[in-house]
């Protein structure tokens, strides 16, 4: 696992998802189940010391000075290799930041010690943020971790109507990560597994409570993993053209946003369903689909700051803009 992660990690490493847990746990249990079937141990016995430590290490709080270490000799490595690098970052960490405007947006928005003014919707925010990266968009599909919701836009990128699941995190990403934990696999091996798939599995539900259970059943009657995965992954989408049906349909141009967004499988079934359904639509998903909602908050901090000296300049005022 350690000559695994220092392939990861280093500056030419590539890996298919950035939460430590997904990438300890998938290389983890990997080298439990070979080790369980040479050793004769219980492969869940292997797992569960697995739960117990991930949790200790993710609750015990670093000790003083170690980040401080790691970025000091990050920066001496960085200085020799590249020199122009680290000066660009030596003259971006000298500059002065002042806060000149806040938005809120998220589950939590209401808590935050902010203005009711400052305070925006995840559904204005996630409109606002695909047609920043997006102008063209027309349709917004975003499915995150606890809801679903399909966002029709108009040429300015203001919502014209929009349906949004949030009566449970049914054929979100919560569910997609019980279906990983049931399976024993990092949530970024879901899509690669669904690809490998012949014959799709048929899935009525996709109830988060009841995930497990369902999943067991048909491995018991002897159905492929991969299949099972595929016939999942169709469900969810099959539900998010449902929820898009109610919004208004699907308008070109179509853009899908969230951290479902980076699941090929996902992507896929939404693909062929769209093309099915409406034709051919042009289908716009950024690197950065799970942060439309961040960018969306960030635009509207900027349109309402306090007016200066920008303001009376347009053409700064929308280069300000792009770069935000």
């Amino acid at each position: 696992m350690e000559a695994a992660a220092e392939k990861l990690f280093s500056g030419e490493g590539s890996r298919k998802s950035d939460f430590f847990r997904d990438l300890a746990g998938s290389c983890y249990l990997q080298q439990a189940e070979v080790e369980a079937r040479s050793a004769g141990v219980g492969f869940d016995l292997l797992a569960g010391l697995y739960d117990q430590a991930i949790l200790e290490v993710e609750n015990t709080m670093p000790g003083e000075g170690i980040f401080q270490a790691h970025a000091s000799a990050a920066w001496r490595a960085m200085d020799r290799a590249v020199p122009e690098l680290a000066a660009a970052v030596e003259r971006a960490a000298g500059a002065e930041l002042r806060q000149v405007a806040s938005a809120g947006t998220g589950y939590g928005r209401q808590r935050l010690p902010f203005l009711k003014s400052q305070i925006r919707s995840e559904v204005l925010c996630h409109g606002l943020g695909a047609h920043a990266i997006f102008p063209g968009t027309r349709t917004v599909l975003d499915i995150g971790g606890q809801d679903m919701k399909a966002i029709q836009l108009d040429e300015q990128g203001l919502v014209t109507s929009f349906q949004m699941n949030d009566r449970c995190a049914a054929g979100c990403g919560r569910y997609l990560g019980y279906i990983a934990d049931d399976m024993n696999i990092g949530l970024h091996e879901l899509g690669p597994l669904a690809a490998r798939s012949c014959r799709p599995v048929r899935i009525n539900s996709t109830c988060t409570v009841f995930a497990g259970a369902e999943l067991r059943q048909r491995l018991s009657l002897g159905e492929k993993r991969e299949d099972i995965l595929a016939g999942l992954h169709r469900a969810i989408i099959l539900r998010a053209m449902s929820l898009l049906a109610r919004s208004g349909g699907i308008r070109n141009e179509f853009t899908f946003t969230g951290g479902v967004a980076k699941n090929d499988a996902a992507v896929g079934a939404l693909r062929q369903l769209v093309a099915e359904n409406y034709g051919q639509v042009k289908l716009n998903i950024s690197p950065d689909s799970i942060y439309m909602g961040a960018l969306g908050a960030a635009l509207f901090a900027l349109q309402s700051r306090p007016p200066s000296n920008m303001e009376s300049c347009p053409q700064k005022k929308d280069s300000a803009i792009k770069k935000c």
